[in-house]
């Protein structure tokens, strides 16, 4: 069974194990706030909801860092072509290093930008003081956290729903 974790704010911070769930729950950093209906965890002497939602006391602190991937570059770019700011669908982006790599360009957040095919194309190896368009915005490390998305399986409660905006990106049905 599976618990979604919620920051002090009710804010969703990801999907954890039942079994991490407790120990939060039974150390006093967590607050139960929904159970699982005829589910319980037993002791010699003590029975407990199995906890299908908790809350913690503190405020969570997610020092990750956002990992460089294609995809992600995509959503820090908002699916946008970042020199004739069309926006795309995912299969006609590509990715364009600002300084190319043949000219010494890393392959990093504050290098690579989401790019149509066509921009693409027309810039090539060349450098931005050498092509006509310009970048709509420099591109930097996203600030968002790498949780941005919690995926859930066939089976996860249809509570969490509440928690996680329903509709909104946080929630991915995984197959």
């Amino acid at each position: 069974m599976r618990t979604l974790l919620l920051d002090n704010a009710y804010l969703p911070v990801k999907v954890i194990h039942w079994h991490k769930a407790m120990i939060l729950f039974l150390s006093g950093r967590a607050e139960l706030v929904e159970s699982y209906e005829n589910r319980e965890v037993r002791s010699t002497y003590l029975v407990f909801k199995l906890p299908k939602v908790i809350r913690l006391f503190s405020q969570f602190r997610n020092r990750q860092t956002v990992k460089f991937s294609r995809e992600n570059v995509f959503y820090r770019d908002r699916f946008q072509c970042q020199y004739c700011a069309q926006t795309f669908l995912r299969s006609d982006l590509t990715l364009d290093h600002v300084v190319p790599r043949s000219k010494g360009g890393k392959t990093c957040w504050d290098n690579v930008v989401s790019c149509c095919r066509n921009c693409n194309n027309k810039k090539g190896d060349k450098l931005l003081h050498h092509f006509s368009m310009k970048l709509l915005k420099l591109p930097v490390c996203p600030k968002w956290t790498p949780w941005i998305q919690i995926r859930l399986q066939k089976g996860d409660p249809e509570e969490w729903k509440i928690y996680l905006g329903g509709d909104s990106q946080h929630f991915v049905q995984a197959g």
